[in-house]
Formats: structure tokens, sequence, C-alpha cells
């Protein structure tokens, strides 16, 4: 496993891990795998700062995994799918969506259990247009998750008539976000996309205080 214990994706961890451990244990009352019983390994995925997936990996691949469920996010997936994937080991994430791993080399050993940012952008762009939002904000993280949803979003939003007034990529570990939630405000959108993980509790209130969002 080779899932979040630290990190801004630290709270997802408790459920995947457990999601596993659930699986092995079902695995195992029905036989085993050819007559043995599975035995899972714990690794901590982080989220990318610091990069700790690689040297967790390899403690993984050195402790003989056949499989390596994780991880969370796409971009720490991205920094390790190949050192995983060249040691003839299968990778499977319960949790990755970014469109780089729709057609990546993979040697056919990489598999996730969510849909790509493709079917979500999709969504997005449609219940937006249905909803009658005539133009958008976009406020995305600038890494492998936010810029494919939000390309995407903009790209399925744009097509199906919407007009996108600000689309701003920041990074996860600024102190703030006041020149990003201001830039917005200047364009007065009907509604404003955020894809973000933790900082979420940070950029949502300084909406609100520049008077963006529900409650008008």
């Amino acid at each position: 496993m080779l899932l979040p214990s630290s990190g801004d994706l630290a709270f997802l961890g408790p459920p995947e891990f457990a999601g596993v451990e659930l699986a092995v244990k079902e695995i195992n009352e029905n036989g085993g795998v050819n007559g043995s019983q599975a035995t899972s390994i714990r690794a901590d995925s982080g989220d990318g700062t610091p990069n700790i997936a690689p040297s967790e990996t390899d403690k993984l691949l050195s402790g003989g995994a056949d499989v390596v469920i994780g991880a969370a996010s796409s971009s720490v997936s991205l920094s390790v799918i190949d050192k995983i994937t060249q040691a003839g080991v299968a990778q499977i994430s319960p949790a990755n969506t970014s469109t780089a791993f729709d057609t990546y080399a993979d040697s056919g050993l990489y598999f996730r259990t969510a849909p790509s940012d493709v079917l979500q952008g999709q969504v997005m762009a449609s219940t937006l247009i249905e909803d009658g939002k005539q133009s958008v904000a976009i406020l995305a993280r600038q890494d492998s998750y936010g810029e494919a949803l939000a390309e995407n979003v903009r790209s399925f939003y744009e097509e199906a008539g919407g007009s996108v007034v600000s689309y701003q990529l920041y990074s996860p570990e600024a102190a703030n976000y006041n020149a990003e939630v201001q830039a917005i405000a200047a364009e007065d959108p009907d509604a404003i996309i955020l894809i973000s993980f933790d900082e979420t509790k940070k950029i949502v209130p300084a909406l609100i205080q520049a008077g963006l969002g529900q409650g008008e």
C-alpha cells in the first residue's frame, strides 16, 4: 500500500488503507492466492512535498510486493509509476484521475478505479450549463491533477457555449491566495470552479471575504 498517511491527502489514508486490508481479508477467507495467504505492507505516499514516495516505493519493491495499491495523488503516482512498472509490478490507484495516465506507457501494468478527468470535466461543465451559469472562473492547483481537470472543464464548458472569464493556477504551497481571488472578483463570474485539496480551507474564506460565493 502506497497511500497517504501524511500531507494534504492524509485524511483519505485511513479509509483507503482499510479498503485494502478488507480486500486482503476477503481474499484469504476465500483460499488466498494460489494456496498462499495474501499479506500487505504499508508505506506513506505523502503528497509530493517533500517527495517521499520514491523511497517508500523502494521499500515496497524490496519487500517483494506483487502489487502496489496507490498512490492517491496523480502527481505522486507519476513520480513512481516508472519505478513500479519497470520492476514488473502492477500498480492500482483508487484515486488517480489525471489524463496523463490515459495513454501512459505502462507495459499494461497500471490500473485505476477512478475515471479520467475527461469524464469528470465533461460532467462538471454540463452541470454548470444546465444550472444556467454563462460565465465562470476557474481556480485550480498547479499540478498534474489540477491542471488536467481545469483544462478539461474549460474545454467542455466553452464547447457548450459558456465563457471562462478567469483562469487561475496557483501554487499549493502559497502563503495566501489573495491575488488570485481579487483577479476573479474583478470579473464577477456566475460561478467559481475550485479544484483544490486541503488549501480549500484558506481559499474559501478568502472568496467569501471578497464577496464571492453563496449568500448574496
